[in-house]
């Protein structure tokens, strides 16, 4: 069929394309687009457990099928939701259930009949606290969305929400409610002994990162006021592209994923993604589809949002660049920076949207590719084998956190110094001494990815930039950064089960101003504080490069900018 009715996708490979076009051939050999609309599992793993999760969760294929003739139901809830005189929405998730919502907030701003929304995906008490000051309480709808029901940080959300819409409403405190979780989940007992206003059963053989198109995605999309019906017909004309109704030439899920793939394969296992700004949080929605995806038995595509875009002499040889912007959007600066990358010898994706609505078709082109790629790779990609790791260290903390009453001092620092302390296994008693061995242990191909246990802010952020763009003109690291807990759900995976490639930097501070959760002897800022310890250690128990820094005061803003002060002279 043809594919000028979706957005374009360019692949400038260089030295690779022999490669790539040597693997899309053995596909062809394989008949690998029917197997892969077949669900035949042997295409990815050989072990009969692996094929069997595989085939469990494949219902994202034809996910939209399914939702196309629910889009009445969810345009119907969303104006009775209007008509009950809602005027704000909070979608309380993580990973999957929480990053769709991001960018098409981002992507398509504040639409005519939209309602504005939040997103709350931290359980940092001040990021929790500045979401309830803004807006109102009484006429705000919260989605609480869990795909397993179980998942630690929305019910936590969730809990403090109802308590204190109980204190305005009473009994009536559910009607503010809506859940979005799989059939027999436990969160649908709770949903519904607490009078939620609707609850929304998902689909069981869709996981949470490839959920995108589901309720997870489109019940807070119409809340934004976005034609969701447009959305799925483009994504479904996306399907049809990549053989959902038979194979296809120039099968565009099936070449980005080949590509990237090889590419990985080859070494260029850095998929560093440039955007103009208005696309900037689909880099989020990526890492986490990509690098809990492909992250794991040691190998895997790490996808880097928000790295800075430099001149070529800085970039070793282990990037592949993609662009996706729009095609009437200039975007000059970075289009020149790409192009000089690709002349350079970088392989080059170039991908160009029509307009916002095409993102329906870009979610499932990158399932597509994901799921493509990890069949390269030889890895499951519905399975996140190291995410509990995470979780069950957490979890142990908990327990000392609930019989104690606070979490345990599990070490002390090697080094402190203007109201920073520091915590690595490198040697060293001076700020200088730690901060030498830790980077001095970065080699060719290694990437720092700087994990911020703080509330994230515009001036965080700022100084976040400014810390990554530092690293990569001296050591020419490749660079990641992500807000915690966030990324446990995400790019957690990948730094546990990857390659040893990476040096973590993990950054915590203290809560002067905590909150209590309801119905737990402990606050937000202790359970934020145990999911970072807790992270350190498996991080630590897999043998990876650590370094955790303490901004202590409970000013992470300057905190931070005394680290970026020294580490501007260690690195010179």
């Amino acid at each position: 069929m043809s594919t000028s009715s979706i957005a374009s996708q360019t692949l400038q490979l260089g030295s690779y394309q022999s490669a790539a076009d040597a693997q899309l051939a053995k596909f062809q050999t394989q008949n690998f687009t029917t197997g892969f609309w077949q669900k035949q599992a042997d295409l990815w793993v050989s072990d009969a457990e692996g094929q069997q999760s595989i085939r469990s969760f494949m219902g994202w294929l034809r996910v939209v099928d399914d939702m196309l003739p629910a889009v009445p139901e969810i345009e119907q809830f969303v104006e009775e939701v209007k008509a009950a005189g809602f005027r704000h929405v909070v979608v309380m998730g993580m990973g999957g259930s929480s990053m769709t919502p991001i960018v098409l907030r981002q992507a398509f701003g504040q639409l005519a009949g939209g309602l504005p929304l939040s997103v709350l995906d931290t359980t940092n008490p001040g990021s929790v606290r500045e979401i309830e000051a803004a807006v109102p309480l009484a006429e705000t709808l919260f989605v609480v969305a869990s795909k397993s029901g179980t998942t630690a940080e929305p019910l936590a959300f969730g809990d403090y929400f109802f308590a204190r819409m109980q204190e305005l409403k009473g009994d009536r405190a559910g009607e503010n409610f809506v859940a979005i979780t799989d059939p027999g989940s436990q969160f649908v007992t709770q949903a519904t002994a607490q009078k939620y206003r609707r609850i929304f059963l998902n689909f069981a053989d869709v996981g949470g990162r490839f959920s995108a198109l589901s309720y997870f995605g489109l019940v807070p999309a119409a809340l934004l006021g976005i034609d969701i019906k447009t959305l799925l017909e483009r994504a479904q004309t996306m399907m049809r592209a990549c053989g959902a109704e038979g194979p296809a030439d120039h099968n565009p899920g099936l070449e980005l994923g080949a590509a990237l793939g090889v590419l990985a394969q080859q070494g260029c296992d850095k998929l560093t993604l440039v955007v103009p700004e208005n696309l900037s949080d689909f880099g989020l929605w990526l890492e986490q589809l990509v690098a809990e995806s492909t992250g794991k038995q040691g190998t895997g595509i790490l996808p880097l949002a928000g790295d800075p875009l430099s001149a070529p002499a800085v970039y070793g040889s282990d990037r592949v660049f993609v662009y996706v912007g729009y095609e009437n959007q200039p975007d000059e600066e970075n289009r020149q920076k790409v192009a000089a990358l690709q002349a350079a010898g970088h392989p080059i994706i170039t991908i160009l949207l029509r307009d916002a609505l095409d993102l329906g078709a870009e979610f499932f082109r990158w399932e597509v590719a994901t799921a493509v790629a990890s069949a390269v790779l030889s890895i499951n990609p519905f399975d996140q084998p190291n995410v509990q790791a995470a979780k069950t260290a957490t979890n142990r903390l908990m327990e000392v956190v609930e019989q104690q009453g606070q979490l345990p001092q599990t070490s002390y620092p090697n080094a402190s110094e203007n109201g920073l302390d520091y915590y690595a296994s490198v040697t060293g008693t001076s700020t200088e001494a730690v901060l030498k061995a830790f980077f001095g242990q970065a080699k060719a191909g290694d990437y720092l990815c700087v994990q911020a246990y703080l509330m994230e802010t515009p001036a965080l952020n700022a100084e976040l930039d400014a810390l990554r763009a530092l690293v990569q003109q001296r050591l020419h690291l490749a660079t990641a950064a992500g807000y915690g807990p966030r990324f446990l759900h995400s790019t957690g995976q990948y730094h546990k089960g990857g390659p040893d490639t990476g040096l973590f930097l993990q950054l915590t501070t203290d809560h002067p101003h905590d909150l209590p959760l309801p119905g737990r002897p402990y606050t937000f800022g202790t359970f934020q504080n145990a999911q970072a310890a807790g992270d350190l250690q498996a991080l630590q128990d897999y043998g990876r490069r650590t370094l955790r820094v303490h901004l202590g005061g409970g000013n992470a803003e300057a905190g931070l900018a005394e680290l970026l002060k020294r580490l501007n002279q260690v690195l010179a």
